[in-house]
């Protein structure tokens, strides 16, 4: 389910940008232009500042997203699958497909963007002296100057020691290596990510009362969202930990109910809603090739009226959006792409031949087993 801008590939690699960003730039651009050039160059030309803002603006994004290519670049080369990275309102993140093999591997990762953070930093830094040194325009060298003190933050920020910071990613592979655990590094990671987002909503509340409003509820929306976000990591590691010997075979329904894919609506409420407990019908054509995945939900929206004229493939998910699984796979990979796809099923293939059907029931059912085994 697209959720953004897509960008583009940059070797190989799958770039997105959430519709926040447009926010941001604007606001980054805004901020630039009539704020932080005017204060740092004063009397240039409006154009000037708006020109300084906009190229400041674009170059930031692109520091961000070195940033994650330097992270996803290096877990290419350690093995770990790369689904892409996606440019959002706090930055970005690269999306793995799955969890380095080692601590070290984790480690190399981690550090990997606020290296490229700093690096970057030092190269704008240089820049701006450079260009100052020759006589360039004062607007170029402040906003060079400022895109080396913001990468020089972000680098910093993203090594404080919580998750879901690189930090974090650093502190639980630090404690993996020492431990052999990496849920326990995990828990650790986790438990200074809550550490550091109560102290900096406690800062943003010490700011709303002395009277830096802005300030201040940043500091409790930033804190908000690390708090939330080290909550769901460290609940993310538990169920793989829980669900690392749940093979999909292991919860699927095998060999599901099929409805004809050019039946109406009509046809398959008839013959199949009204004779089965299921609710959802993979559609197999006339050729015997799967056509789809059609819920009790699509065929409710149909109206009463048009039921018998509609044929159901219309309404129905295509193959192609249907998440799709292997009976060998780990469960939890599979959770994974239901909770970022739009059907909340996944058919099972092996061999080219469908052999199984793997519902939001099922999964639910086996995360109650799992902690029950684990509890």
């Amino acid at each position: 389910m697209e959720t953004g801008i897509r960008l583009g590939r940059i070797a190989g690699i799958r770039i997105d940008a959430n519709w926040s960003v447009l926010v941001v730039f604007w606001l980054i651009s805004w901020a630039l232009a009539t704020v932080t050039l005017p204060d740092r160059s004063p009397d240039e030309a409006t154009a000037v500042y708006w020109l300084g803002g906009i190229v400041g603006a674009l170059i930031f994004f692109a520091s961000l997203l070195m940033h994650e290519l330097a992270h996803a670049l290096v877990a290419r080369s350690r093995g770990v699958a790369v689904e892409g990275i996606t440019l959002w309102l706090f930055g970005g993140v690269s999306k793995l497909g799955d969890e380095p093999d080692s601590a070290g591997d984790e480690l190399r990762i981690a550090v990997a963007g606020p290296a490229t953070s700093l690096g970057s930093a030092g190269l704008f830094y240089l820049l701006a002296w450079g260009l100052s040194a020759a006589g360039a325009p004062d607007v170029a060298v402040e906003t060079l100057g400022w895109l080396g003190l913001v990468n020089l933050l972000l680098g910093l920020f993203n090594l404080l020691p919580g998750a879901p910071l690189d930090g974090g990613r650093v502190l639980r592979a630090l404690v993996w290596r020492r431990t052999g655990d990496r849920l326990e590094g995990t828990r650790a990671a986790a438990r200074m990510g809550r550490g550091l987002a109560y102290g900096l909503i406690g800062l943003g509340l010490v700011g709303v009362a002395m009277g830096g409003l802005v300030t201040g509820l940043w500091f409790i929306f930033l804190g908000w969202f690390l708090l939330s976000a080290a909550r769901g990591e460290e609940s993310s590691s538990l169920l793989r930990a829980a669900l690392a010997d749940v093979r999909v075979r292991d919860v699927m329904t095998p060999d599901p109910t099929v409805a004809p894919a050019d039946a109406s609506v009509d046809e398959v409420i008839e013959s199949y809603v009204m004779r089965y407990r299921f609710s959802g019908f993979p559609l197999v054509g006339p050729d015997g090739e799967i056509r789809g995945l059609v819920s009790l939900a699509q065929l409710k929206r149909v109206p009463h009226e048009a039921r018998h004229t509609t044929p159901v493939v219309g309404v129905a998910t295509s193959l192609d959006d249907v998440p799709k699984a292997r009976p060998e796979e780990g469960l939890y990979d599979l959770i994974v792409r239901l909770s970022q796809a739009e059907s909340l099923r996944a058919l099972v293939f092996e061999d080219g031949r469908m052999v199984g059907i793997v519902t939001a029931t099922d999964v639910t059912r086996a995360i109650d087993i799992a902690n029950l085994v684990a509890s």
